[in-house]
């Protein structure tokens, strides 16, 4: 995980050099609750994305998406091809043309996902738009949370004959409208779905991700010391250990750092053993206590209950994957 923003997260596989500006839009409340600005800010900076970056606070909260980006609009005078993107979810997708387009993923090639939270597309064979539906299954393909509009001013013309229709006015009506409008929408393919539109849909995802926190001796090599032989350096690497951490890791979603009492003298010596010993790690730890370790952490909503737990296995054993 990245810790980064959400909103920043969302926006980082699509290729944002094809856009001259990136418009950021929150609740004013929200900064007065939070003040996220500074940090927001700085975080823009690290990405290289301030100087086209612009933060716009609105008063008060809007009945919908599309009241949002209309607002927004209206009050920026924007013309020309814009592009929407939910920041509850994140896909990679190359945007190539200004065009009016419907970002879209395909049911078949998620293993989990809600279903009933989605808007459906339904694509001809050419790949044009011909019919969009709000939280009605009509094919395999949705939404996946990306709108293009070659017209701004068409945008806000269309969603002025809807503003005042029964229920929340979505995107997706907008769409239609314009379909009917005879304006054509072709399907925008995305790749790599994830999908962070409920807090437990967050979580859900966050929990694939695992900070590990693991010994040396008598974990990944046969217990060693400074004292006693075998001594710091000749233990025996516990070569199923190794390899399963290493699959972990090779999968991208844990982060690995090493923990011994091994005195911070032998940190060279200790980065040579793990390298001869085809030791993967992020992080070492050198210098600690040789008694009982405790992990104390925080939980919240944010951060749900238990938010770390503990692992012990009899020393110098080859199975950590039976405890893990």
């Amino acid at each position: 995980m990245s810790n980064r923003f959400m909103v920043t997260e969302s926006i980082l596989g699509l290729n944002l050099d094809f856009f001259d500006n990136i418009y950021f839009i929150c609740l004013q409340e929200h900064e007065d609750k939070y003040q996220f600005m500074k940090g927001f800010v700085t975080e823009l900076d690290k990405l290289g994305l301030r100087d086209k970056s612009n933060i716009v606070l609105l008063p008060e909260q809007t009945s919908s998406q599309s009241e949002t980006v209309y607002t927004f609009l209206s009050g920026y005078d924007l013309d020309g091809y814009i592009f929407i993107k939910d920041s509850d979810g994140f896909y990679r997708t190359e945007i190539t043309e200004e065009c009016n387009q419907v970002a879209y993923f395909d049911l078949n090639d998620m293993d989990d996902i809600n279903a009933r939270t989605k808007s459906y597309v339904e694509l001809a064979l050419n790949g044009t738009v011909v019919n969009i539906v709000e939280k009605k299954v009509i094919s395999s393909t949705f939404s996946s949370g990306g709108y293009g509009f070659a017209d701004a001013k068409k945008f806000c013309s269309t969603y002025e004959k809807l503003q005042n229709m029964e229920g929340e006015c979505y995107i997706s009506h907008v769409i239609w409208q314009m379909m009917l409008d005879t304006e054509v929408f072709h399907g925008l393919k995305t790749a790599d779905f994830k999908d962070w539109g409920t807090l437990s849909a967050w979580n859900k995802y966050k929990s694939q991700y695992k900070c590990l926190f693991v010994d040396i001796d008598g974990t990944l090599v046969t217990n060693s010391s400074l004292h006693f032989p075998p001594y710091v350096g000749s233990g025996e690497p516990l070569e199923e250990n190794i390899n399963y951490l290493a699959d972990l890791h090779d999968g991208g979603k844990v982060k690995i750092i090493l923990t011994t009492s091994r005195p911070e003298e032998y940190r060279t010596a200790t980065l040579f053993e793990l390298e001869t010993k085809g030791i993967v790690f992020d992080q070492l730890i050198m210098g600690l206590p040789h008694c009982k370790r405790v992990v104390i952490n925080d939980f919240a909503r944010s951060n749900p209950y238990p938010s770390c737990e503990a692992i012990n296995i009899p020393r110098n054993s080859d199975n950590l994957k039976e405890y893990f």
